[in-house]
């Protein structure tokens, strides 16, 4: 994962030094390409104002659609996501359609362009909290991963590591937790990767940011990949099964590995507990509306 965020970056040529970045004649420009998850992929391409790119591979009866642009242009489109969150300077749109289970959007990927190379860490982390308070504007709320324990942001003094909780590597980090903010010294801390999850109607989101530090002032400045995940309540659960067969009976078999997950976020949570860290036992992982 970290090798192809590492070669996205570059094949990008992230973010430029253009100082009319963000001006609101620029915005006004914009192309505006609105997209919903569980809209059928044709819908989407004749309503485009620009054009998807198709790629397809009949053996595995997948198709690529795709809208990709330099960091550097002076025209990048805003994406409205399900008519509430609309991201500003996209520079990347990408949608893999599996053929074998329908023509309807069920994951979208999206790459943004944030601030120019080498700004500082602190204006990067005060774009990403910018960014996360209009996705929370949105409807879309924090998700634990469900084996991960349910410690919030509210517990981070007690959390000494920013990737593990108590020795175990966990998703959903309270560290990240999207409802409270780090200062400048965790944040650093935090290995090249910054992840935030959330839900909303069945649907999940990862924000996502890569970290490349300044070679000359690593602590002070840096440039970052920030881009944003999106799939269907399917499409999530789907991908707790490796095997192609598993795959396919995902509704049968994801109540005996939900199970599993409880199971391992029980004996996480105990061992918190047992340190002096907090549960929060307010959140309760949303309902999975495709097993009612």
């Amino acid at each position: 994962m970290k090798h192809c965020f590492f070669v996205l970056f570059f094949l990008l040529a992230a973010c430029g030094d253009s100082d009319n970045i963000g001006s609101k004649a620029m915005a006004d420009n914009q192309p505006l390409i609105q997209i919903q998850l569980r809209q059928n992929i044709k819908d989407l391409i004749s309503n485009s104002p620009l054009k998807f790119e198709e790629e397809c591979m009949a053996q595995v009866n997948m198709c690529w659609y795709k809208i990709g642009a330099s960091f550097n242009s002076e025209n990048l489109p805003s994406v409205v996501v399900d008519k509430d969150l609309k991201l500003e300077q996209v520079a990347s749109v990408s949608i893999a359609i599996d053929k074998d289970v329908g023509h309807d959007i069920e994951n979208l990927e999206l790459s943004i362009r944030s601030l120019p190379d080498n700004s500082k860490h602190e204006a990067y982390q005060g774009f990403l909290y910018d960014l996360i308070k209009e996705i929370k504007s949105a409807g879309w709320k924090h998700y634990y991963s469900p084996s991960d324990p349910r410690i919030s942001g509210s517990q981070i003094d007690k959390v000494a590591t920013p990737n593990k909780v108590l020795g175990e590597y966990v998703l959903s980090h309270p560290w990240l937790d999207p409802d409270y903010k780090i200062d400048l010294e965790q944040w650093l801390k935090v290995d090249d990767f910054y992840n935030w999850h959330f839900y909303k109607d069945g649907n999940h989101l990862k924000l996502q940011a890569w970290r490349h530090d300044s070679d000359d002032q690593p602590k002070e400045r840096g440039t970052y990949l920030v881009s944003l995940s999106f799939t269907t309540e399917r499409e999530y659960w789907v991908a707790s099964f490796s095997e192609t067969k598993d795959k396919a009976r995902w509704k049968e078999l994801l109540p005996g590995r939900l199970e599993e997950f409880k199971e391992i976020r029980n004996v996480r949570e105990k061992k918190a507990i047992d340190a002096g860290i907090e549960i929060d036992t307010s959140y309760q992982d949303p309902p999975i509306k495709e097993l009612d």
